[in-house]
């Protein structure tokens, strides 16, 4: 355990040292992050193992590759893996600002709450990041290196998706321009902390107070055991093309910020942070609960489609240019 306490660690210290000084995450926190690719890497080695070595094989081609390496060189091998998906999870947001940026493809919102009538545009592309990195991935002709960026982007854009407020936002007189997915409404946490109604989601593992069960280490097994797969049939009985099992969880995403992100409390959120109201600690248990289960949600959902788009490139033959 302590190795992965590490690998967790020198992913985080590897992040700073590939973008000093980005900008703030677009979608959950860069931990949480880690947290759904270390899921995906647990569900893949249980339930999909040769296709996990091919993903293996491919990630190593990153062109990152060598500086991932170093950090994780002492570690033990399923540690070394475990950490590659940690890191990888949160790659798109550690290269903010250079030129691979894609900072549209982390969210894709409707207005969900408010003057829903007026804006029926969806801002952001979300489901073209998915779908162009899902086809490369699953194009063996690709270069490995691309393919490998892909396995980074599918990580995290997946991830991402599963956050309410990276699908829905609101239009009032109040936000005019809609408040931006929650970043110009400020709530108080119970413990007094002053955040923006996006961070609130985004945080939850490390900013609201919440801890580890007793007994265990770190987050994805704790989610894991929470929220095995059988807790979750809904979520994880998605069939028929790639694309729309996405926009499906774009879907859902949308009515979660309609009937929970966009309700009570939320609503009060002020555009001034000294006039924040202050959320209940029911409100914010329900808003942990559910954030809890989309994260496991989406490493299982994350874990899934990487293997389908190993088993894609190889459903049909190929003739690649030479």
């Amino acid at each position: 355990m302590r190795r992965l306490r590490r690998a967790l660690a020198s992913a985080a210290a590897l992040g700073l040292a590939l973008v000093a000084g980005s900008g703030p995450a677009l979608g959950w926190s860069q931990p949480t992050h880690q947290v759904t690719g270390a899921i995906a890497w647990q569900d893949l080695r249980q339930n999909h193992p040769a296709e996990l070595a091919e993903l293996l094989s491919l990630i190593r081609q990153h062109q990152d590759y060598p500086r991932f390496e170093r950090h994780f060189a002492a570690l033990a091998p399923e540690a070394q893996q475990r950490a590659l998906f940690e890191v990888l999870g949160r790659w798109p947001d550690d290269i903010r600002g250079g030129p691979e940026d894609h900072p549209d493809w982390h969210y894709q919102l409707r207005v969900v709450s408010g003057r829903t009538w007026l804006w029926r545009f969806e801002n952001g592309n979300a489901a073209f990041g998915f779908g162009h990195n899902y086809t490369k991935l699953a194009n063996p002709c690709a270069s490995a290196a691309e393919r490998a960026k892909a396995i980074g982007w599918l990580i995290h854009i997946i991830g991402d998706v599963q956050q309410p407020l990276h699908a829905g936002h609101q239009m009032t007189s109040v936000y005019s321009a809609t408040d931006r997915s929650g970043q110009l409404a400020f709530v108080k946490r119970p413990n007094g902390k002053v955040t923006d109604l996006h961070q609130f989601w985004d945080g939850t593992l490390e900013d609201s107070g919440v801890t580890l069960p007793t007994g265990e280490t770190n987050w994805a097994d704790a989610l894991t055991k929470a929220w095995p797969r059988t807790r979750l049939p809904h979520e994880l009985t998605r069939r028929g093309e790639t694309r729309m099992q996405f926009y499906s969880f774009l879907d859902e995403s949308a009515i979660l910020a309609r009937l929970v992100a966009y309700q009570g409390t939320y609503l009060q959120g002020s555009p001034d942070p000294a006039r924040a109201p202050m959320v209940s600690q029911a409100e914010q248990d329900r808003a942990i609960t559910i954030a809890q289960r989309r994260i496991a949600t989406g490493g299982y959902r994350i874990a899934d489609l990487l293997a389908q788009a190993i088993k894609d490139a190889k459903a049909v033959t190929w003739t690649c240019p030479a």
